[in-house]
């Protein structure tokens, strides 16, 4: 009796010794967490985007904005690119549209980032692939390197944040063709494409920013 308790002992330790070592063994495998954005920059800009991600962090540079954002951020398709199959991280736009950041950028900088503090990329420019992934207007100004969508940095509520991108818009919107979009949470688009406004539906009569003749509001 008594060897047949021991013998039932020693098996229970050996089972647990071996599940103890290949569970030290799988489980670096099973907690690996996705490779960052900012690592997947780093590799992507040194492989076959190389040239054209040079090129465009100089021609920003010449215009005095490259300070302004993160490069890898304005070439962010959508930080929920991992959810689209076809999705890629970044991509870097023709070379005709790249004129058409640069007054987005200065806005953000002299006008924006004044009234919200610092703010945070999540989608930027948007290739034809990108842009219908994350069901964008077909005229989407993604598309045309004009626009970024963006979120403070400092922790705001949506109705702080409505009530410092409003009075901004009215402020300075028309003066500098200004796009407003205002979606849930604190989600935000800007743009330098054409005065406008809306809200999470992207129609201006759902924009938080309504006033007696609100402009028109194209999905963007």
């Amino acid at each position: 009796m008594k060897r047949a308790l021991v013998a039932a002992l020693l098996l229970a330790l050996a089972g647990g010794a071996v599940w103890l070592l290949l569970a030290r063994s799988v489980a670096p495998i099973v907690q690996v967490a996705p490779q960052r954005d900012a690592d997947l920059f780093a590799a992507w800009r040194l492989g076959a985007a190389k040239d054209d991600v040079a090129a465009i962090e100089a021609y920003l540079t010449q215009e005095g904005v490259a300070d302004i954002l993160p490069l890898a951020d304005i070439l962010r398709s959508d930080a929920r690119w991992r959810t689209c199959k076809a999705g890629q991280p970044f991509a870097v736009p023709p070379r005709s549209l790249w004129p058409a950041m640069v007054p987005t950028l200065r806005y953000i900088r002299d006008e924006l980032v004044p009234v919200t503090g610092p703010v945070r990329v999540v989608s930027g420019y948007r290739d034809p692939v990108a842009n219908a992934c994350f069901k964008g207007a077909k005229a989407s100004r993604h598309l045309r390197f004009a626009a970024l969508d963006l979120t403070p940095v400092e922790p705001l509520s949506r109705a702080e944040l409505i009530a410092k991108l409003c009075p901004l818009h009215a402020r300075t919107g028309a003066r500098f063709d200004v796009g407003l979009g205002i979606y849930t949470i604190t989600r935000f688009h800007i743009d330098t494409a054409g005065y406008r406004r809306w809200g999470a539906d992207y129609h201006a009569a759902s924009s938080p920013c309504l006033t007696t003749h609100p402009p028109s509001s194209p999905r963007t």
